[in-house]
């Protein structure tokens, strides 16, 4: 098993650092237990990828409701809102 040794960006110690859970996009945070700060080591984006935006641009031309695009692709009425007051 190969272990991971991450520094904490505060204080850049390593021997302090712990895992403390996951954050919304799933990936790992990390609590230094010297300064008590957390963090995340390799943070993702929660951002839409092009191909959703773009099929969720297709519904919407075919006229099918907000609701019914944000339940089908799982992301919230703003996100198909903000979509379409952007295109």
């Amino acid at each position: 098993m190969v272990a991971d040794v991450y520094f904490c960006p505060h204080c850049q110690q390593s021997d302090t650092v712990i895992r403390f859970g996951f954050n919304r996009c799933g990936t790992q945070k990390l609590k230094c237990r010297a300064c008590r700060k957390t963090f995340t080591p390799l943070p993702k984006t929660r951002s839409l990828s092009l191909e959703k935006e773009q099929m969720i641009l297709a519904t919407l031309a075919e006229r099918v409701s907000l609701r019914a695009i944000a339940r089908t692709f799982k992301v919230s009425r703003n996100t198909v809102t903000a979509l379409l007051e952007k295109k």
